[in-house]
């Protein structure tokens, strides 16, 4: 766990979850999960302010005090939060790049999934900004999500509708392999600051290679988001 903590600061820790690990388990405090394993590096009194789907990566701030938690909560609401993620998705590239641009869906949760709806639902953003073909698997794509607003399940449950679902993602109808989705960067404004900060997953296990045109792609978005942050 040690070599995922990103960033340590008395206001919060910046860290990298990895794939297949809860971020929180409330009904079970000493399972194994991100904050577990926190505790477990001598870290107390730690404050979720997201969450992560326990199959996806990446970074993911904890606050480390109230006045932390309730400046990144009001920072998360008022939609400040800058979030870049890279998912594999079922399709091949020409149909995967027919859908960059920005999408809105309203999403309303039914059990523990995610569905798109007409009326009634959250209304949920996000633009896709780049596709590139996965080196290891020709038939699809790797894509890049700039995520507006943080629904449960929601870009999976959204690509899923706009007809490219995750690799790996059965329960919204992707075909059977690895699973992938990774949030690859995030700018924000850190507690008792005004300047924004970007944060960056680190190459790990768990991330599929990606072509050299997806790395230049991710390159490209951090000027972007610091200047929305």
């Amino acid at each position: 766990m040690q070599g995922l903590i990103l960033e340590v600061t008395p206001h919060e820790i910046v860290a990298c979850k990895p794939p297949g690990l809860a971020s929180e388990l409330p009904r079970d405090p000493r399972a194994d999960s991100l904050l577990t394993r926190l505790r477990a590096q001598g870290y107390d009194d730690l404050r979720l302010v997201h969450r992560l789907d326990a199959p996806a990566c990446g970074v993911m701030i904890v606050a480390r005090t109230a006045d932390a938690a309730a400046h990144y909560s009001a920072e998360i609401a008022a939609r400040r939060w800058q979030k870049l993620y890279a998912a594999e998705v079922t399709t091949a590239l020409p149909q995967t790049r027919a859908l960059i641009g920005r999408h809105k869906a309203y999403l309303a949760t039914e059990g523990r999934r995610a569905t798109v709806v007409r009326s009634g639902g959250k209304a949920s953003f996000l633009t896709i900004v780049h596709a590139s073909p996965a080196p290891a698997s020709p038939s699809r794509s790797h894509v890049l999500v700039h995520l507006h607003t943080g629904r449960f399940h929601q870009i999976r449950a959204m690509l899923a509708h706009l007809g490219a679902p995750l690799a790996g993602d059965a329960l919204y109808g992707g075909s059977p392999g690895a699973f992938y989705l990774e949030h690859v960067m995030l700018a924000a404004r850190p507690f008792a600051t005004t300047a924004p900060r970007l944060w960056r997953a680190p190459v790990h296990g768990g991330r599929p290679q990606w072509s050299d045109d997806f790395v230049t792609a991710v390159d490209a978005q951090a000027p972007a988001l610091l200047s929305e942050a």
